[in-house]
Order: C-alpha cells, then structure tokens, then sequence
C-alpha cells in the first residue's frame, strides 16, 4: 500500500549526498579486480560486459524503488520481502542480507584495521586495536545518523576521486589505442567475469536509507538512476586506462600479475617507469574501503533496526550498535580467512538479494494491483533467470570449471 505523506523539499547537497552514497557503496577496492576479470575478453568485449551489468543491476534497482515507495518511510528491505513475499520470502531475505552484509562489514574491519595498524599505530599486527578502533570511530559515525555520515562519505568521496583523477593524468598519456583495439583471447573468458561484475553494482541495501533520508518519493528514482551510472562511467575510464597501458601476457602482463601476485601499481611502475601512479592507487583503494564500509554498515544498522523493531532511543541505539558491529568484529580479529574465502561467494549472495528478491518482490505487487502484464511478467522473469545464471556461473567458477586468464 502507498505510503502517504507530504514530500519534503531535498537540498541539493541532500541529493549530491545521496548519489555519492550510491557511487560510494558501489566503488570499493573492488574495482581494482575488474581489469583482472575482463582483461582476457579484450577492450570492446569489456565495455559490453559492464554495460550489461549495469543494466542488470539498474533494473532490479528500479524495482526496489518501485516496492519501497510503497511502503512505510521507516520500510527495510526485511519488511519489503514480508509484505510481498510472505514470511519464506522474508526469512530468505534475512539470511541473504545479514550473511552478505556481515562478511563485507567482516573484510571492511580486517582491512582498515591494518590500515590503522600500518599507519597509525605503525606495527603489523596490534592484535586487534587497530581494528576495534576503526569500527569504534566509524561505527560512532553510523551511530550519530545518515546525516552524520553524508557529511563524512562526502569528504572520502572527494579524496577517492581525487586520487581516481591523479592515476588518469599520469596514466592517460601512456594508453595504447593499439591495445585496446587487439588485445582478445576470446568471448569465452567472459563468464568468469560475469560474477565479479555484478558485485561491482551492488548498491542497492542503501536505497531504503536514502528514502527515509529525503522523505521525498519523486526525486529518489532519479537520484538512483545518476548515483548508478557513476560506477558506470568511472569502471569504463578505468578499464581504458588499465587495458591500454598493461598487456595481457608478457612480464608483467595481466596473466604475469595474477600468476605471480603482482598489483597493478608495480606493473605501471615497471612499464612506464611512473612513480606516482602506484602511491594514487594505494591512496584510493585505502579511501575506499571506509566509503564502503560506511554505505554497507549504515544499511546493516538500519536492516537491524527494522528487523528487531528496535526503536530511536539511546539505549536502543546502542544496543543496534552492538549487534551491527560485535559479531562481525571479532570474526575480524579471530576468524578473518573464513569470512575473507566465503567472501569468494558473495556473488551469489548478490544474485539471490538484490536480482531475484527484488524481481519477486515486484512481481508480487504489480499481481496485487492487477498490473502484471504478460510484458511485466516476461521482463521479471528474465531478471530472475540472469541472477540464477549468475549464480551458476560463481559455482562453475568456484569448481574450476570457467576458462580463467591465471
């Protein structure tokens, strides 16, 4: 049922905030791996691949604003999944979300940890402070409200792209048209990277936040329409200035740099004699990893205030605080290599959250309002079919079975 109530009137820094949220969440460290995925398919091929997972994801996004809208301001995707789907739906949403949002939150915590331990406490292994205080000062942040957190991932943001524009101007006059025009080892290597690019996409626990942030249903669509297309534009400028710098075989070639280990910092090093392109690549990917812990554990802080009917007081806050942050930070310090491998699977976790649920979700609601068309039904289906494929494609790949560039 929608959700009446008057539209308030979103600032344009609420609306910049909200698309660099979106652009935040989606741009992790993780964008360094893509040149890695889809190096092999060639340039041309590459551009096709995330276009079609941008799409994927933009459509399944536009589904989870057409489903929330309708909800409650205050609606997670936990109460979406019950009110559409029943309690089966909602309890397979609770165990997709909180298994793929704790290990992120896990992987976020062991990273910035060593971050802080690296250069902050400066020693390698503090034996867990370094990451206690990581998620005591960024969990605090969480803590104060999303305003609170705009604010700061607008800063991180600015950084990060600063330090994506510094690997562009030394990196761009090094490009090779040549190529980007030759390098090709077949479309066959394409599925390997079909899972790792939808993560890439993976934006959409923070949609929820943002509408109850702006209270305003009309501009939501659009701000998730630009704040997608971000990672879009940023992924292509970064497929060129990677594929068309670094070949794939030869020393120090893709192939070399996943045999032997090798980051593309030292490979641009090595190649172009370039200094500074290696310290603007450890500056962004160290940024990213607080920009997207800050956009999964807001999301995670607020799918635990909605799941356990917790209210707005200081007490209840806190006791969010340790549920959203205990767990995933002793896995942080005790167990990380579990948490770190199941993380190889989060694709799947992707496929079944935010491709498959919401298209059901969607499903359910235009039945509900009599406006499920044989168009919408064939359009939902095909949705549902991509993110089973996917998942298939992560086992496939998980079991070797997937042509691989390594």
């Amino acid at each position: 049922m929608l959700e009446n109530h008057t539209p308030h009137t979103v600032s344009r820094m609420k609306k910049l905030g909200g698309i660099l949220l979106i652009a935040g969440t989606s741009i992790g460290a993780g964008m360094l791996g893509i040149p890695y995925a889809v190096a092999a398919v060639g340039f041309k091929s590459a551009l096709i691949l995330l276009f079609i997972n941008w799409i994927i994801m933009l459509a399944t996004a536009l589904l989870i604003v057409e489903v929330n809208v309708r909800q409650p301001l205050t609606a997670d995707l936990n109460t979406m999944a019950f009110a559409t789907l029943g309690r089966f739906g909602q309890v397979v949403n609770w165990l997709a979300y909180l298994l793929l949002l704790y290990a992120l939150t896990t992987a976020y915590i062991a990273m910035g940890g060593g971050l802080l331990d690296q250069y902050v406490l400066g020693v390698s292994n503090s034996g867990g402070y370094g990451a206690l205080l990581f998620t005591v000062i960024l969990g605090a942040v969480i803590y104060f409200g999303t305003s609170a957190v705009d604010h700061l991932n607008k800063l991180f943001f600015t950084l990060k792209a600063l330090c994506f524009v510094g690997i562009i101007v030394v990196v761009v006059p090094y490009v090779q048209t040549s190529l980007l025009s030759t390098q090709s080892m077949g479309f066959g290597y394409a599925w390997y990277a079909f899972p790792i690019l939808i993560t890439s996409f993976g934006f959409h626990i923070v949609i929820p936040t943002i509408r109850n942030y702006f209270k305003n249903d009309h501009e939501l669509k659009r701000i998730v329409v630009i704040g997608a297309s971000v990672p879009f534009v940023v992924y292509v400028v970064w497929v060129i200035v990677t594929l068309g710098v670094v070949p794939v075989l030869g020393e120090y070639g893709f192939k070399y740099l996943m045999t032997h280990g090798v980051d593309l910092g030292k490979a641009y090093h090595h190649l172009l004699n370039v200094h500074a392109a290696s310290g603007f690549i450890v500056g962004f990917s160290n940024i990213a990893v607080t920009t997207s812990f800050l956009g999964v554990t807001l999301a995670l802080f607020h799918f635990n205030q909605d799941a356990y009917r917790l209210k707005k007081s200081i007490k209840a806050k806190l006791l969010n605080f340790v549920i959203t942050y205990v767990p995933p930070l002793i896995f942080a310090v005790f167990f990380v290599n579990g948490f770190l491998a199941a993380l190889g699977y989060a694709s799947i976790f992707v496929c079944i959250l935010l491709i498959i649920l919401p298209a059901c979700m969607a499903w359910s609601l235009r039945n509900s309002e009599g406006r499920n068309t044989l168009l919408s039904k064939a359009y939902l289906s095909l949705l549902i079919l991509l993110g089973a494929f996917i998942i298939v494609l992560q086992i496939l790949s998980s079991l070797g079975l997937l042509a691989v560039l390594a």
